[in-house]
């Protein structure tokens, strides 16, 4: 469920650099001028197998989210919602289940 990364502080031309990343997964490439938090992804497989590489901001200003997210549920009985939060160092964090109780 988490993810891995590590962090490059480059000292560059940014308008000339490019970041090169090449493994077992294949391969993936991007000047550094064009990279953002969106940044450029390379799939490596089943269950949502990912490699990215993107630009995080160089101080970090944003602390909370406020999201509002429409949710299908059951029309009969209990539905089972989770909450997941993943943060820039890389962790993921789960809420246990919350439950919502339909009749129809």
């Amino acid at each position: 469920g988490n993810f891995g990364g590590f962090d490059v502080w480059l000292d560059i031309d940014k308008q000339k650099a490019s970041v090169d990343l090449s493994c077992n997964h294949g391969s993936i490439s991007a000047p550094t001028n064009s990279l953002n938090l969106t940044g450029v992804q390379l799939d490596a497989g089943g269950l949502k197998r990912q490699i990215n590489i993107y630009r995080l901001p160089e101080e970090l200003t944003e602390t909370e989210m406020k999201a509002s997210v429409e949710v299908p549920l059951h029309s009969n009985g209990d539905n089972q919602l989770w909450i997941c939060v993943f943060t820039e160092d890389g962790f993921q964090a789960w809420s246990s289940p919350v439950f919502v109780f339909s009749k129809g």
